[in-house]
């Protein structure tokens, strides 16, 4: 595969692993260790775990239940449980290709395309099936896949795995398997609550952490940009105007519906696009990252759905068209580039409705960047429509600006005439007679014949 050497995450998880896992297979009872991994994205989790898993399963064989009449489900020993179709397929491809010259056999299963393909292939018997959570409970319920001979389940992405969305359908898998199975959950971010709950589905976990945790990769470069919605897309085709890369950018937005509205902008000035959002069928997915992968586009435009796992390495700009509704989605989106080495950089579009969000980012990842201003040609880009809009927005912006303004100069005016009436009143407020004596203030005058801070002298004669 071309590694001449582990990364720092594989150099710390695989011997860990690989002696908790000396005696797993040896019985039914035998004694297992779940553990957590984190690092940065792109630094080669999969195969810390896939190196492991295939070592261990390749030196113990599977369970024998009964010569010819052995159910070749009985051969499933690892579940690889991943968020995504694309992660699903990519994670299946690199186990397998380090499997390869072996008997293990690797599948990948996930939704939005046939179950019976899916179900044959685990029929006619696998070691490893990396599943997506909600097809993996089909299966089961399909009586096409049986979780009992089960050694290992694998949550990659465990923070989004073990979020309040997926949650339920991974704790339904879960209960298929054996009591004290390994689990090993490896993520690039794991915010502390939900580390919480993962301390209290796991049996006292051994924690390997390598690099910051909830950081950005360290070799990419992060600019941000104040701009109005209105200014998006023409900011964004500048900035592809002026960039001289010819291919290797992704663009992410917040929906599906807005991935559209930019692919066509892209599209109607002649930049070469391809598109991938959850309402895309599988095929239409597979079809866009291959294009995008190939060099064959130069622009790949998604939602979040390829912003965890996916290895391009060709990648290397990233721009946030629309701030993350999750800090931690913003690291994983800006860890596409130069993924697995290479420089890359990132730029974010922030809206003034998206400040909090971005503050949330600073909060977590605290990255180091810089403010770039919005391009002086965007204009240039702009629709008539959208440039009316932005000059009324701009107008009706300058006389709130205005309004606010004249009522802060007028309470200025206000508070200074209160002042200079009550200075006013004081000059002429009668003066109050009294004798001097040492130590007191009067407003009397002092007389003649006595000496200013001296007190009262008595006179001689």
């Amino acid at each position: 595969m071309g590694f001449t050497a582990p990364t720092p995450i594989q150099a710390a998880f695989i011997p860990e692993v690989l002696a908790a896992g000396e005696t797993a297979g040896v019985s039914e009872a035998a004694p297992t260790r779940d553990f957590v991994g984190l690092a940065p994205t792109g630094t080669g989790k999969t195969l810390a775990y896939g190196i492991p898993l295939a070592d261990i399963l390749l030196r113990h064989k599977p369970v024998e239940t009964g010569g010819r009449r052995r159910d070749p489900r009985t051969r499933l020993r690892a579940l690889v449980l991943v968020p995504t179709r694309e992660l699903a397929q990519q994670v299946a491809e690199e186990i397998r290709t380090l499997v390869r010259g072996s008997l293990l056999k690797v599948v990948a299963v996930y939704g939005k395309v046939a179950l019976a393909p899916q179900a044959d292939a685990i029929k006619r018997g696998v070691d490893i099936v990396v599943a997506t959570p909600g097809r993996a409970r089909e299966l089961i319920e399909e009586d096409a896949m049986t979780l009992a001979h089960l050694m290992y389940v694998v949550c990659d992405e465990a923070d989004r795995m073990l979020d309040m969305g997926f949650l339920p359908q991974v704790e339904w898998v879960l209960s298929r398997a054996p009591e004290g199975r390994a689990k090993w959950l490896l993520s690039a971010t794991l915010p502390r609550q939900v580390e919480d709950l993962v301390h209290k589905r796991l049996a006292k976990p051994r924690k390997i952490e390598v690099g910051v945790r909830n950081a950005a990769a360290a070799h990419l470069t992060h600019q941000r940009v104040l701009l109005n919605e209105e200014e998006k897309v023409p900011t964004l085709l500048s900035i592809l105007a002026a960039e001289d890369l010819r291919r290797g950018i992704v663009v992410y937005c917040a929906s599906r519906r807005r991935t559209g509205w930019v692919a066509g902008a892209l599209r109607r000035h002649d930049v070469s696009t391809a598109v991938v959002h959850g309402d895309r069928s599988q095929l239409q997915r597979e079809k866009a990252l291959e294009t995008f992968a190939h060099g064959r586009c130069r622009v790949l435009v998604a939602t979040d759905v390829a912003a965890r796992g996916l290895h391009v390495p060709g990648i290397r700009l990233v721009v946030n068209y629309d701030v993350p509704m999750s800090p931690e989605e913003w690291i994983h989106r800006v860890g596409r580039a130069g993924h697995g080495g290479g420089e890359g950089s990132s730029i974010t579009f922030v809206a003034p409705e998206e400040r909090m969000r971005w503050d949330s980012v600073i909060t977590l990842a605290n990255p180091t960047w810089e403010t770039v201003p919005v391009p002086e040609n965007i204009e240039t880009f702009m629709r008539d429509t959208d440039r009316v809009r932005l000059g009324r927005k701009k107008l009706e912006e300058a006389k709130v600006i205005e309004a606010f303004n004249a009522k802060e100069r007028a309470e200025k005016e206000k508070a200074k005439r209160l002042k200079e009436a009550a200075r006013k009143r004081k000059m002429r407020a009668p003066r109050h007679d009294s004798k001097q004596f040492r130590g007191t203030k009067a407003n009397s005058p002092i007389e003649k014949d006595v000496r200013r801070g001296g007190g009262v002298k008595r006179r001689e004669g």
